[in-house]
């Protein structure tokens, strides 16, 4: 429900869309990237998502007229459920999404409002990033291959190569999408189907469905892994996402190439999916009846290899090496 309606402007450029769970630290460094871009056409939605640490006091300290706050009572995994309520609520063009911990650099927004003008067609925007590991950042494999060829057009096709070779050109912090999508209801995944990576399958629904997206080769945000209260550091992997039924839903339109991509893109989930299954040592893997054979049947004979091992013994060997090279 909203806390306030402070926003300036009934129809902005952008709707920023933040939701806050237990992020009291980081909320301040957020917030100020957002308040110090230098397009000024946004709101900024907080979606308040049962923080039971000082996160509310912090948004509080915020007294901004493009800020409108909303608040759950029930906290929902991955954020999903919070950005959907933040997509309700939105009453910009375009929606763009950061989470309470990482930030934006200050001429983001300007970019990507010139990258939907040069692009008037595209329902779906990202650009490149930066990852801070222990103070040092270092930009996501896409923009280091991609970057010098300008701003461009990605088709379904070339986003699914750029995935299959774990070069996704889009991440939750630098991604847009039109208001006006038929997706948009409901665009994250119910809190039954995800705990965790209902944010990469949310791209890859508006990539089969639209079938492009635009690229803007700056670098728009830092996405910072040292900060408190992770999903990715915590949260239970599993496959629901990854079920024979949703790559039915994905592949309908798709040509035969597209589905063939698809597949292997699949598999490559499947294999992260395990292999953070086995780092957080969870007990139960339930990934064979999710693995692909069509068209990608050597990667889906190891994943199948795999399966058969133990959770415990995986997570054995795991602890041993400290390293993710023996794994698939």
């Amino acid at each position: 429900m909203p806390e306030n309606h402070r926003s300036e402007q009934a129809s902005p450029f952008f709707s920023v869309v933040i939701p806050v769970h237990n992020k009291g630290p980081h909320i301040r460094r957020c917030l100020s990237s957002v308040l110090d871009q230098t397009c000024k056409d946004y709101e900024i939605l907080i979606i308040d998502d049962a923080s039971t640490d000082h996160s509310l006091s912090e948004i509080k300290e915020f007294t901004h007229r493009r800020i409108r706050l909303f608040r759950r009572y029930t906290p929902g995994p991955g954020g999903y459920a919070a950005r959907n309520l933040g997509i309700k609520n939105a009453r910009g063009q375009w929606i763009a999404f950061l989470d309470a911990d990482d930030q934006w650099h200050a001429g983001h927004l300007e970019q990507m409002k010139n990258l939907a003008l040069q692009y008037p067609q595209t329902s779906f925007m990202s650009c490149g990033w930066e990852k801070e590991i222990e103070g040092k950042k270092s930009p996501n494999p896409f923009y280091t291959r991609f970057h010098s060829q300008g701003n461009q057009c990605i088709s379904l096709k070339d986003y699914l190569i750029a995935a299959v070779n774990n070069m996704l050109p889009v991440c939750t912090l630098v991604a847009c999408v039109r208001k006006d999508s038929p997706l948009m209801d409901d665009l994250f995944p119910a809190e039954t189907e995800a705990k965790r990576g209902g944010d990469i399958h949310t791209w890859l629904k508006i990539m089969c469905y639209h079938k492009k997206m635009a690229w803007s080769n700056h670098l728009g945000a830092v996405y910072h892994t040292d900060s408190c209260n992770m999903v990715t550091k915590s949260a239970e992997t599993g496959t629901t996402l990854l079920q024979p039924k949703i790559y039915h839903q994905l592949a309908k339109n798709l040509r035969k190439d597209e589905k063939t991509l698809l597949t292997k893109y699949m598999n490559v989930r499947l294999k992260k999916s395990l292999v953070t299954s086995i780092r957080i040592n969870q007990r139960k893997h339930k990934y064979r009846n999710s693995i692909y054979w069509k068209g990608d049947v050597i990667n889906a004979l190891k994943l199948f290899l795999w399966s058969l091992i133990p959770p415990s013994l995986l997570h054995f060997v795991y602890s041993k090496t400290r390293s993710k090279k023996h794994l698939p």
